[in-house]
């Protein structure tokens, strides 16, 4: 039953990557869609911006700096006190529709999680499995939220959604349900024996 587990587990993870292929490719080509579209917009107006750009990086624009300073070349310019300039306060908002801690945890901890199964079939450490079967529940709660994340931006049509087929999701969730099941039957029957 844990060999069966085991390769319902590729399966799953094989469908997965087939959805990060299909999905990151949707992404790619409408960005590029709106990319070519915004470049055609910006090609009326260009002319006029090529214009005030050649008349502020003149030589004559650069030429000038106070006389008697010595040039710090590659270096942050110094306050009036001579001292560095604070850093600057990041602030990282991704985009509506985007998601990065789920599309980062959700295959990394799928592919844990698969690692400890690997690890409990060919050692047979019981304790290997439960771990396994707790880092792939946590994947699965992520994996659902972040299907909840984009079908609401998908319903809000908001830039950056991923679209993923609907029969590979099937495939996907379905294989993940049938693999954490016989897991869970695994691990059970391994800790009463």
């Amino acid at each position: 039953m844990a060999i069966v587990a085991l390769v319902l587990y590729v399966i799953t993870a094989a469908a997965g990557v087939s959805l990060l292929g299909t999905g990151g490719a949707a992404r790619r080509r409408e960005a590029e869609a709106e990319a070519a579209e915004a470049a055609s917009k910006e090609a009326g107006a260009g002319a006029e911006t090529t214009l005030a750009t050649a008349h502020a990086t003149s030589p004559s624009a650069e030429a000038v700096r106070a006389p008697g300073l010595q040039a710090r070349l590659a270096a942050v310019p110094l306050t009036a006190e001579g001292k560095p300039p604070p850093g600057p306060k990041v602030k990282v908002v991704a985009p509506p529709g985007e998601h990065p801690l789920l599309e980062f945890s959700h295959p990394a901890l799928a592919l844990t999680g698969l690692a400890c199964w690997f690890m409990y079939v060919f050692v047979r450490y019981t304790p290997f499995a439960w771990i396994s079967f707790g880092i792939l529940m946590v994947a699965i709660a992520i994996g659902l939220t972040w299907m909840v994340h984009n079908l609401r931006a998908a319903r809000h049509r908001l830039k950056g959604a991923w679209h993923f087929p609907p029969r590979l999701v099937l495939l996907h969730g379905t294989a993940a349900a049938v693999a954490i099941l016989l897991s869970v039957l695994t691990a059970l029957s391994a800790s009463h024996v």
